[in-house]
């Protein structure tokens, strides 16, 4: 029994660190300003590992993960409204490839006032190399009150 826990220890272990290997980002500057709505991103990481085989034979292979945490501040006098899926992630260095869609879906309100951070997750079966720069478009995915608000792309470039 000792052994069987201790052999399901090992495995997770690296299983995490195999997903941990990746790109460090930068932070894309300031956050952008639109009618008293801050957007920024507070956390990127990027994991690829196409050319190892899966560790547990049940698990299906992923060859890139891009996950961030967008964060939020609302300094408007209205709900501002967020929807997830309308975002997409472009590779900047390869600006032929599809843009990606994040792996969920909905929609997160910011009251007046506050500031919230909302993890986003990107996964790919293709490439996904985590040492180009991406760039985050939000075009249509914010709504103050009942307006729809345009906001542009944020850069994330990847240190080199």
């Amino acid at each position: 029994m000792k052994n069987q826990s201790s052999l399901v220890v090992a495995a997770v272990v690296l299983l995490v660190s195999g997903c941990a290997s990746g790109t460090r980002y930068r932070r894309s500057g300031p956050p952008l300003s639109v009618q008293g709505l801050q957007i920024g991103i507070a956390d990127v990481r990027c994991s690829m590992d196409p050319h190892e085989p899966p560790l547990i034979k049940l698990l299906p292979q992923i060859q890139g993960v891009f996950d961030l945490k967008l964060q939020l501040k609302n300094d408007s006098e209205q709900i501002a409204r967020f929807s997830v899926m309308r975002i997409r992630l472009v590779d900047s260095s390869a600006p032929g490839v599809q843009a990606l869609t994040p792996d969920g879906a909905g929609v997160f309100s910011v009251f007046p006032g506050e500031t919230k951070e909302f993890p986003v997750s990107f996964t790919t079966s293709g490439a996904l190399d985590c040492h180009h720069g991406f760039q985050l478009v939000l075009a249509d995915t914010v709504q103050i009150g009942t307006a729809p608000i345009a906001v542009s792309s944020i850069d994330i470039p990847a240190l080199r």
